[in-house]
């Protein structure tokens, strides 16, 4: 199959800022989920990812049902719909890992909580939010079900992760092992992580299967949404935004 590879611009409706932007990619597909970019949004310049979450997020919510929501982000950015959750919705908090810390605690602005293991309590939550975050998490599940205790009934978990379309079953490529030191399979890669300079290492890798994993693991209902869309300013791979339902 071949695509043609060649500059891509276009003026749309920004589903961050709302505003009408110029967005532009060298191609129309290779680029993928970092490669569209908006010129002028006040929220920094966000990735593809990004925007394709608050596309997502806003066909559920208006903008005065996310103010009035209690939000949990975890490991948030400054920039795109992190930034504009920040901004606008007083009832929400983010938080970071930060394993040397107490959990529970803050570290500036972030609550430290460990995903797997989180310190809040029951039913306290009607939204979480969380991009790119899970493939660096060693027990994904586990901490899909403490998220999902969390959550009021009907509220929702979306979030953004890295899925290969070439995989049909997920595969964790870093391990614990019993006396805590770190296994890995194949070359080990980091990404960057807006709170380490050290960057975060990737712990699984998803496939296609991530649904199904998900449903036998959780109580949640899951939907996954991919993007080829001018309107909602995502195209290529790796668009993938999972909203589970409680």
């Amino acid at each position: 199959m071949h695509f043609e590879t060649r500059l891509k611009s276009f003026i749309a409706i920004c589903p961050i800022c709302l505003d009408r932007t110029h967005f532009e990619a060298e191609d129309d597909y290779w680029s993928g989920r970092d490669g569209l970019t908006a010129r002028n949004c006040k929220y920094g310049q966000c990735v593809t990812r990004e925007g394709a979450l608050a596309y997502v997020l806003r066909s559920f919510y208006s903008d005065d049902a996310l103010r009035r929501s209690r939000i949990h982000e975890s490991s948030p950015a400054e920039r795109g719909i992190s930034a504009w959750m920040q901004k606008h919705c007083p009832r929400y908090i983010c938080t970071g890992y930060f394993p040397d810390q107490t959990f529970g605690s803050f570290v500036g602005k972030l609550r430290n909580e460990n995903l797997e293991s989180q310190t809040f309590s029951d039913e306290i939550f009607d939204l979480v939010v969380h991009l790119d975050v899970l493939e660096h998490v060693f027990d994904p599940f586990s901490a899909l079900r403490e998220i999902c205790r969390t959550l009021v009934a009907d509220g929702r978990c979306i979030f953004s992760v890295p899925t290969y379309n070439e995989q049909a079953v997920s595969s964790q490529v870093a391990f614990k092992s019993s006396d805590q030191s770190l296994q890995t399979i194949g070359e080990i890669e980091y990404h960057a992580n807006p709170q380490s300079a050290h960057g975060s290492l990737v712990t699984w890798r998803y496939g296609y299967d991530l649904p199904l994993l998900i449903s036998r693991a959780t109580e949640f209902d899951v939907e996954v949404r991919r993007f080829q869309s001018k309107q909602a300013a995502a195209t290529g791979f790796m668009t993938e935004v999972y909203i589970l339902t409680k």
